[in-house]
Order: structure tokens, then C-alpha cells, then sequence
């Protein structure tokens, strides 16, 4: 018992050979119904037929072998053909594409080839395709090349515009070019005289006219402050007793370098100049001492009620006196 006997059925059994029967139909019902086509369609058919030929051709070195039987696929190429004819859309045909082959020796492909011959009322409908197919290539060629010649002309009507410069000949580019070496050399005349002119003129030094107020800032080494004596020791020296040999001086110690301070300086050029900012101030006016009018001495002291000034109390008194005296008689 095989496997095949025994296994489910598959869902899907049997779609696409339902689908191949009904297109199979489709063809015999369009082959039934020939349609009437104009002599240049008819051509085109032809030529169709042709190219479709030589795809069988080539295709026929990769299927057919040695030993197959060529009689069958004569049979069925012819149908074929047809339904290609019907179906397939013009295509523009591509003999440049195509290397032509060597001459050799015929293997079992070209025996093939010879036995799928095509019959010769379709090789003369092939000559008269290819012969069409000329003539209308040739047509194409003619108008391009009218095409091309008119928008020569168009473009040189475009160039001989109003706005159209015409190009200058050698004559007016050599007198173009004389006049701009005119130019040059005046241009280079005026920039010499100008580099003469600047060094004639000496460069001076700028006087300051009027009073100068400089500032200066500087640094300066550091002076040591003057020295004072050193204390001597006198106790117990006697007088008449001769000095002691001195004692060796010490070795002389580095001195440390000196340090360095900031000084700031303003100097006038005249003195007026120095007046006039830093003025001198004027001494205090002193009082004039007042005298006393009883004792006719400087007063040191003030009545408050006459304002007179008195230098003693006897002074003080008299003039109180007087001063009642005054308010009584008034």
C-alpha cells in the first residue's frame, strides 16, 4: 500500500489546474473570433511572430536535448506562436543587442534548430517586416536630423539678438590693449611721483607748544636709611692706661642686594604753570588788638552791656559808672 493511497486529501488539490483548463478555453474562444487588422498592423504581427521565433530559438538550447523527439514541438510551436502573437504587446526590436555567432561546427542544439525550421511563407512575411522596420528607422533618423538642424538655426537667430555681443577681432583686442597699457602707465607715473613726494618730505620732530606737565612712575633701588654710631663701651677704661691692641675685624658678611621701591614724579615746566595748580594759601589776617579808652592799653577783655573793651577791672569800673550815669540823665 503506497503513501498516497492512504494520506488526506489536500485542501488546495486541484485550484491551478482548474485555473490552466479555464485560460486554455479563453485562447481557443479568442483563436475562434479572428479580429481584421490594418496592412501596417499586419506587419507588425509579422514581426512579432518573428521575434517571438527567435525566443524559441534561443530558448530551445536549454530544453531540447539530443534525444527528444523534435516532431511534438513543431506541433505545438505553432500554436503557440499564435497565442503570442495575440497577447503579447509590439515591442521595437533590438538587432543591435544581438552578437551574431561564429560559423562552427553544428552541435545537437543546431540540429535542433534545423528540424524547428520556420516555413517559408513565414520567412517571407519576416523579409517584409524587416524591410518595413528600415524604412521606418530610416524615417526616424531623416526627422531627427531636421530636428537637429532647426535648432541650429533657431540658436544662431537667438545669438544675433539685440543683446548679442559680437566677438572682437584680433585688430580691436590689439587696440583694446593699447589703450589699457596707456592706462597703466599713467596710473604707474602718479604712483612713482607720490613714493618721490613722501620721501622728500623729512619726517620732524613734534614741538609742544605752551607749558608741559610730565608724570613719570618708576622704580628705583631701595637707599638704606644713614647709619648711627655705634654705642662705645667706656666702663672700665682708665684714662691714663694705653688702648688695647684693637681686636681683628670680623669677615666681611654678603651684603643683601638691595631692594626696590616705586616712585612717582610731576614735573612742570615753568613755575607759573606750578602756581597756578598747587596756589599758595594766604596767611590768616590777624585782628587789630583794640585799646582800652580809660587805661589806653591793648584790651584783653569785652563789656558785655556797652561793648567796650577794658584792660583792668579798675577800667571795668569806671566805665560802668559812666554808663549809669548815661541812663540816669536819659
Amino acid at each position: 500500500m503506497s503513501l498516497a493511497e492512504g494520506r488526506a486529501p489536500r485542501r488546495t488539490a486541484g485550484n491551478r489546474l482548474s485555473g490552466l483548463l479555464q485560460a486554455e478555453e479563453e485562447d481557443d474562444g479568442i483563436s475562434q473570433f479572428p479580429v481584421s487588422r490594418s496592412p501596417q498592423e499586419s506587419g507588425d504581427d509579422e514581426y512579432r511572430g518573428d521575434h517571438s521565433d527567435s525566443d524559441d530559438e534561443v530558448d530551445s538550447d536549454f530544453d531540447i536535448d539530443e534525444g527528444d523527439e523534435p516532431g511534438s514541438e513543431q506541433d505545438e510551436a505553432e500554436p503557440r506562436r499564435r497565442r503570442r502573437v495575440l497577447t503579447k504587446a509590439y515591442r521595437e526590436p533590438l538587432k543591435s543587442l544581438r552578437a551574431k555567432k561564429a560559423e562552427g561546427p553544428r552541435g545537437g542544439s543546431q540540429r535542433s534548430r534545423e528540424v524547428k525550421s520556420v516555413p517559408l511563407e513565414l520567412q517571407e512575411d519576416v523579409g517584409d517586416s524587416r524591410k518595413h522596420m528600415r524604412q521606418s528607422t530610416t524615417e526616424h533618423t531623416r526627422q531627427t536630423f531636421l530636428r537637429l538642424q532647426e535648432r541650429q538655426v533657431q540658436s544662431k537667430r537667438k545669438k544675433g539678438g539685440p543683446n548679442y555681443e559680437r566677438p572682437l577681432t584680433q585688430e580691436e583686442l590689439l587696440e583694446e590693449a593699447k589703450i589699457t597699457e596707456e592706462i597703466n602707465l599713467r596710473s604707474l607715473e602718479n604712483y612713482e611721483r607720490l613714493e618721490a613726494d613722501k620721501k622728500k618730505q623729512v619726517q620732524k620732530k613734534r614741538k609742544i607748544v605752551g607749558p608741559v606737565i610730565r608724570y613719570w612712575s618708576l622704580t628705583m633701588p631701595l637707599l638704606p636709611e644713614p647709619g648711627r654710631d655705634d654705642p662705645v663701651d667706656v666702663e672700665g677704661l682708665d684714662p691714663d692706661s694705653q688702648p688695647a691692641a684693637a681686636p681683628p675685624p670680623p669677615p666681611p658678611s654678603p651684603s643683601p642686594s638691595p631692594g626696590k621701591c616705586s616712585r612717582t614724579f610731576i614735573s612742570f615746566s615753568d613755575d607759573a604753570t606750578f602756581e597756578r595748580c598747587f596756589p599758595r594759601a594766604r596767611p590768616p589776617r590777624l585782628p587789630a588788638r583794640e585799646l582800652c579808652p580809660v587805661t589806653h592799653k591793648p584790651a584783653l577783655y569785652r563789656d558785655p552791656i556797652t561793648d567796650i573793651p577794658y584792660a583792668s577791672a579798675r577800667a571795668f569800673r569806671i566805665i560802668r559808672e559812666a554808663y549809669r550815669k548815661y541812663v540816669t540823665a536819659h
